[in-house]
């Protein structure tokens, strides 16, 4: 049935317009997992697949989502982050939801800095310090973060009191969640479908099960996906442009016009560049 889907979508007339998918843009969809950020997002953007992934992982049973964005950019002071999925449970608290394959960042530090972002972001001027929102962080990745070889690892901040840690309560958890570990418990089972590349159905997990194959089966989920996937190549394209193109000016051997020429960016953007660059 996938591949019916996936062959269809070669060719297919939107608006009387012919329109066709490369075979890189349909191959990439296809074996895209939940652990990519491309589809993780996509199924995200249903709160209910949300909340069955927040309560497995978390493990709480009557952890409700009322909203969930994904992509949802949060701006602050110093630096704008984009989050992969933002959750507002029906307690008040918020919760982020990451993924990620390649231990190529500081993951502790950058999810305090989540937790800081959210927490600023989030909380209106004039706010009570008492009435701040709970954030909750959950981390999943393809390797071990930590190193302890658990599914699920729940952190906190704590005090050292008469010999044993005991949480101050600071409305903050950060849960660390292990793809690659294998036991016999809920958490686990629910992570070893992030690398599936095929649909799958799962009782203990019908909502996810069906959002995944929505994406891999449907006519009109396979196309969105393959939508996304040209997005964001799009989008990789244009931040490695750009990262090039302030290269060039750090060297200083071109000027914007030729600049703008080199990486198809338009001359006004390589000016705003320049005048970043310069104010550094």
């Amino acid at each position: 049935m996938c591949l019916y889907y996936f062959d269809a979508l070669k060719a297919k007339v939107q608006g009387g317009n012919m329109y066709e998918y490369s075979k890189k843009t349909l191959k990439t969809a296809k074996d895209l997992r939940l652990i990519d950020d491309t589809l993780f997002r996509l199924i995200c953007a249903d709160r209910e697949v949300c909340q069955e992934i927040l309560r497995t992982l978390i493990g709480d049973d009557k952890l409700v989502v009322i909203s969930s964005v994904p992509q949802e950019t949060l701006v602050n002071l110093n630096r704008e982050i984009v989050v992969d999925v933002l959750c507002k449970l029906g307690n008040g608290q918020y919760a982020n939801i990451e993924v990620q394959k390649g231990n190529n960042n500081d993951d502790v530090r950058r999810c305090r800095f989540h937790l800081a972002s959210i927490t600023a972001n989030k909380t209106p001027k004039g706010t009570e310090f008492g009435s701040i929102p709970d954030v909750a962080i959950l981390y999943i990745s393809q390797y071990d973060v930590l190193g302890n070889n658990q599914a699920v690892t729940c952190t906190e901040m704590c005090q050292y009191v008469n010999g044993e840690y005991k949480p101050v309560g600071d409305g903050a958890k950060i849960y660390y969640a292990n793809v690659n570990v294998r036991n016999d418990g809920d958490e686990s089972e629910l992570l070893s479908l992030f690398l599936k590349r095929d649909p799958f159905t799962n009782s203990k997990f019908p909502k996810l099960s069906a959002a995944v194959k929505y994406y891999k089966e449907d006519r009109e989920g396979v196309r969105k996906m393959c939508e996304a996937v040209e997005n964001y190549a799009m989008e990789r394209e244009k931040k490695l442009a750009y990262k090039i193109a302030s290269n060039l000016i750090a060297i200083g051997i071109l000027n914007d016009e030729q600049i703008a020429e080199s990486t198809n960016i338009p001359v006004d953007e390589v000016e705003k560049l320049r005048i970043t660059h310069s104010d550094k």
